[in-house]
Parts: structure tokens; C-alpha cells; sequence
């Protein structure tokens, strides 16, 4: 089904990029991006010379486990709400991921995405922390589709 996949979490960048369904495929989960995410011009599977944004592409946490989740309110950021696993299985729920690199710790199989989280019913977006635990992570896509919004900044900014 996927022209590409790799486990390379170092060349791929999530950044500003919305996963817009949670799904649960066995003893996997799949993060899905409706509208892809970037993958660095220095990927091994990226032979463009130019960080690219894909199409339709996924995060496939093998073996995986939802661990917790945690929405932060902008007027006391010291106090938390847990997010409720089947609230993110929602189809109205999205996330958008301000982590650059996914964090993936292969100790412990923990994994830990920040982001903005909304519901469409809902229209404040809310700082939030979602952890999983996998064994593997395979990011999938088959196409690109433009330049990643970041390809054009200058590599250094002195």
C-alpha cells in the first residue's frame, strides 16, 4: 500500500503538520496526516535534493499502547486534563504537531508528541502532551507533493 517506509526519525519533520485521524489497526496505532508530512532533503528514500512535503502518509506505532495525555490550559499552565483515548479516536479531533523530530526513546519504548489539539466542535486549540508506548516506528508515504514549507529559509541565520 506504501511506496515508501522507514524507520529514519531523524529526517522526517513534523512540525506544523496536523494529524487528522487516530486509529487503532490490531496491536498498532496510526497517526494520520491528511495532508502529509515533510521529509528532510538529507533522507536516504528522498532523492530530490530538496525537503519535500508528501501526500496522504502515516506514523505506524508497532506494537503500540496509548499511555497518556495530558491538555494544558493557556490561563494556568501548571494544571492539566487527561485526554481520554477514545476522545482522540474522535473523527472530529485533530492535532497539530509542534515537535520538529518526533521523540522516541528505544529504552523504554516511549514516545511523546507536543502539540495544539482541537475538536471541530470546539474552537481553542489546547497546548497538549500525547505519549504512547511502541516497539517500532515506521513513517509511510507514497508521494511528494511540494517543497516543505521550511525548504526556502537559509541554512544559517548569522
Amino acid at each position: 500500500m506504501w511506496k515508501y517506509k522507514s524507520g529514519d526519525i531523524e529526517n522526517i519533520s513534523l512540525h506544523d503538520n496536523f494529524i487528522n485521524k487516530i486509529q487503532v489497526d490490531g496491536d498498532n496505532i496510526l497517526l494520520i496526516f491528511d495532508d502529509g508530512f515533510d521529509v528532510l532533503k538529507t533522507h536516504p528514500l528522498n532523492d530530490t535534493g530538496k525537503s519535500k512535503r508528501t501526500t496522504k502518509s502515516q506514523i505506524v506505532l508497532k506494537k503500540s499502547e496509548f499511555r497518556e495525555g495530558r491538555v494544558y490550559s493557556w490561563e494556568q499552565q501548571d494544571k492539566h486534563d487527561k485526554i481520554d483515548f477514545e476522545r482522540l479516536l474522535s473523527p472530529d479531533c485533530f492535532f497539530e504537531v509542534l515537535d520538529w523530530i518526533l521523540k522516541f526513546s528505544k529504552e523504554d519504548g516511549k514516545v511523546s508528541i507536543q502539540g495544539n489539539i482541537c475538536w471541530e466542535n470546539f474552537s481553542n486549540r489546547e497546548y497538549s502532551i500525547l505519549e504512547f508506548s511502541c516497539e517500532e516506528i515506521l513513517f509511510c508515504w507514497n508521494d511528494y507533493c511540494d517543497d516543505a514549507w521550511f525548504e526556502e529559509w537559509p541554512e544559517n541565520t548569522n
